[in-house]
C-alpha cells in the first residue's frame, strides 16, 4: 500500500504544475471575538469553484497521500470539511471538538527536506489529518515534532495554517527555509493571508501595507479588534459575513464562518449567495456511519441537513473534474484524476475489508 501512496504523491506533484491556477490563489481568515461569543471567519479565493461539504465520521484508517514516509492513523473525531480537490485534500474545516483548520497560500513557504525519523503527511491533506486526530491547538503543536507536513510539489504547495480551539488558543503555522515557525496566542494572533506573520506584523506596526495580502490582513485586524466593540443587538456571524465582504476579492469563491460554542458551520458562495448552514447536533460521527456530502453551490438557503447526501464517486468526481479541467488536457492529467478518485474509494472503517 505504502508503494501505491508513493506513486500517487509523485504523480500529482507533477501534474499540480499543469492543473492549477497559482496566480489567483488567496485566502483570509480571522478570528473574531464579543465576550464568549467566538467565530472564525474564512474566504476562500481561487481560479475554479467547485465543492464539496463533507461530513467525516471517525473511526476510518488512513493512509497519507504522501511521496515519502506515507503516515498512517485513524481518525479519532468527525468532522465537517469543505474540499476541492477531491476527498481528503481539504482546505478547510471544524471537527467535533471545535478545533477549526484552514489552509492558505504563502509564497514564501518551503517545507523541510524528508527525514528519517518521522512520516509525513502532504501538505494539504494535513488539514484533514489534524481534524481527524487533534482536539486543541496544543494537540496539533505536539503533533509538529512528530508529523511532517510533505508536498507534492515544493514549488506550488506553498501554504500555511490557521488553527484555533475552543479555549480560545490559536496557532499560525509556517514553514518557512525549510523550518518550522509557530505563533502561538490569543488576541495577538487572530487574522491571517498570504504572507508571512512577521511581514504581516510588520506592516500592522508600520500602518502600511505593501501588497493586497498585508492590506487584508491589516483590514482584518481592524475587524478583529472592533469585533468586542459591537452592541449585543449586532449578531457576530452577520458581523463576520460582512467583514469577509470587505476583504474579498474578485475571485472569492467561498465565505464560511464557524462557530465552535454553537457546534454549527455556515457558508455562502459567489455561486449560491444565500446563508446557508449545517448544525454538527444533527450529525453522526459514530464509526461505520454514513460519509455524507452536499454540492457546495447547491441552491439553499438556511439548514442543509434534509440536503445531505450519500458521498459518492461521482460526487467527487465532479469536483475533481472542475478543479483539474482547468488546466492543461492529456494523459497525466486524467491519471492523476483517477488516481485522486480511487483513493477515496478505498478509505473504509477500521475492521472492514
Amino acid at each position: 500500500m505504502t508503494n501505491h501512496f508513493s506513486m500517487l504523491g509523485a504523480i500529482l506533484g507533477l501534474a499540480c504544475s499543469l492543473v492549477v491556477s497559482d496566480p489567483l490563489a488567496a485566502c483570509t481568515v480571522m478570528r473574531l471575538q464579543r465576550g464568549e461569543d467566538v467565530v472564525i471567519a474564512r474566504n476562500h479565493d481561487w481560479g475554479t469553484d467547485g465543492g464539496l461539504l463533507i461530513v467525516n465520521p471517525r473511526g476510518i484508517d488512513k493512509t497519507a497521500i504522501s511521496p515519502v514516509q506515507p503516515h498512517r492513523w485513524v481518525s479519532q473525531y468527525g468532522s465537517v470539511s469543505f474540499a476541492q480537490f477531491g476527498r481528503e485534500l481539504s482546505f478547510a474545516g471544524m471537527n467535533e471538538r471545535g478545533l477549526t483548520v484552514d489552509l492558505l497560500q504563502l509564497r514564501a513557504a518551503a517545507f523541510p527536506a524528508a527525514d528519517a525519523g518521522k512520516p509525513t503527511v502532504n501538505a494539504v491533506q494535513w488539514v484533514q489529518y489534524q481534524l481527524d486526530t487533534a482536539a486543541t491547538v496544543a494537540d496539533v503543536v505536539v503533533s509538529l515534532d512528530q508529523i511532517n507536513p510533505m508536498p507534492f510539489l515544493a514549488m506550488l504547495e506553498k501554504v500555511h495554517y490557521f488553527v484555533t480551539d475552543t479555549s480560545g488558543d490559536v496557532a499560525v503555522i509556517e514553514y518557512l527555509d525549510g523550518k518550522l515557525h509557530v505563533h502561538r496566542g490569543g488576541e495577538g494572533v487572530c487574522a491571517l493571508a498570504n504572507s508571512t506573520w512577521e511581514d504581516s506584523s510588520r506592516a500592522i506596526a508600520a500602518d502600511h501595507a505593501s501588497n493586497s495580502s498585508e492590506q487584508r490582513f491589516m483590514r482584518s485586524s481592524y475587524l478583529v479588534t472592533n469585533a468586542g466593540k459591537q452592541p449585543d443587538d449586532v449578531d457576530l456571524v452577520d458581523y463576520a459575513f460582512a467583514g469577509l465582504n470587505k476583504v474579498a476579492q474578485d475571485h472569492t469563491q467561498w465565505s464560511l464562518v464557524y462557530q465552535p460554542e454553537a457546534m454549527r458551520v455556515n457558508f455562502a458562495t459567489r455561486a449560491a449567495p444565500k446563508r446557508r448552514w449545517i448544525e454538527f447536533t444533527d450529525l453522526d460521527f459514530n464509526e461505520g456511519a454514513e460519509l455524507l456530502c452536499l454540492d457546495i453551490n447547491a441552491d439553499l438557503a438556511g439548514d442543509v441537513i434534509e440536503h445531505l447526501e450519500p458521498f459518492t464517486k461521482e460526487a467527487n468526481r465532479r469536483i475533481i473534474d472542475d478543479a483539474f479541467n482547468a488546466g492543461h488536457a492529456g494523459m497525466l492529467r486524467d491519471t492523476v484524476k483517477e488516481m485522486v478518485l480511487n483513493y477515496g474509494e478505498n478509505l473504509t472503517p477500521v475492521g472492514v475489508d
